[in-house]
């Protein structure tokens, strides 16, 4: 069954950063290797699912605007896997939240994506304090 998300991270943890921009890719990255999480990329919606499908991720951060399958798309796949136990899911989106969620689920993190690095930090600094 791919594409579980376990409820609680702990030590070497895999978080799924799916973006297409490097260099956010990379910061999100680095802000996980300093709470000791191993990250792998995906660079597009598909490259995100068939990841999904092979691994177990204790967070996986989406961009929404993605090339060749959006965000939204992984989202609605996490949907079909998981159900609403989206919890540990951060979508980042210049969107507006609450209709984001709407559209999906009110379970989803949606953060703004023009703060998203320093959201995604603190979020998953967030899970890794409640362990």
């Amino acid at each position: 069954m791919g594409g579980r998300v376990v409820g609680t991270m702990s030590r070497e943890e895999k978080i799924l950063i799916v973006e297409d921009n490097p260099l956010i890719a990379a910061a999100i990255e680095k802000a996980g290797e300093r709470l000791n999480l191993i990250a792998e990329v995906a660079t597009d919606g598909w490259d995100a699912i068939e990841k999904l499908r092979n691994e177990v991720y204790a967070a996986i951060v989406i961009n929404a605007d993605l090339p060749r399958h959006s965000g939204y798309g992984v989202v609605t796949y996490l949907q079909e896997e998981n159900g609403e136990q989206l919890g540990n899911v951060l979508l980042m989106t210049a969107a507006d939240p609450a209709s984001v969620r709407g559209r999906t689920s009110e379970h989803l993190r949606v953060i703004d994506r023009t703060d998203a690095v320093d959201a995604i930090a603190a979020a998953l600094g967030r899970e890794r304090k409640s362990e």
